[in-house]
This record gives C-alpha cells, structure tokens and sequence, in this order.
C-alpha cells in the first residue's frame, strides 16, 4: 500500500472515530443526586448515569448539566458530563 493510500485510511478512520462521538445521545438537566464512590449521577429526570471516566466532583447538586452517554448492558454510561447553560 502507498503512503497515500494509508494517510487516506488513517484520515477517513480519524473522521469516523470523530463522528461516533459526536453521535452519542445527549440529555440535558438538574442533578438531583451525586455519588462520587460509586461514579453515580442522578438527574431531575429520574435518569440515572454510571460515570467511571467522569470527575463527579466538580459538579453539585441542582446544578444544569447536559450529559454525553451509550447504552452498554441495559446502563447509561456518561462519556462526558459539563455544565449547560
């Protein structure tokens, strides 16, 4: 295969890898409850998020947040959780 070729194939699998991201379901809302130990975060929704890769400390109870997340095994896992406006 030609350098071209592989530069053409990391490229297109780079705007893939950036597509599936951007493709995640999103959710908007309060946080209603936060469990650091168990990387836990509630909204006013009754939705409930595991977040492993999410520092929850930052974030407080009643504050807006709009959460990135994928089913994995019937549970929302958040891939990114910040604050919403």
């Amino acid at each position: 295969m030609s350098m071209k070729h592989l530069l053409s194939a990391g490229v297109g699998s780079l705007l893939l890898s950036s597509a599936a991201i951007a493709a995640l379901p999103m959710v908007t809302g309060s946080i209603k409850s936060l469990d650091t130990t168990k990387h836990e975060i509630v909204l006013d929704t009754g939705k409930t998020f595991e977040a492993p890769k999410v520092d929850l400390s930052a974030f407080k109870i009643g504050q807006k947040v709009m959460i990135s997340y994928e089913l994995k095994d019937g549970k929302m896992i958040a891939d990114k959780v910040e604050a919403a406006k």
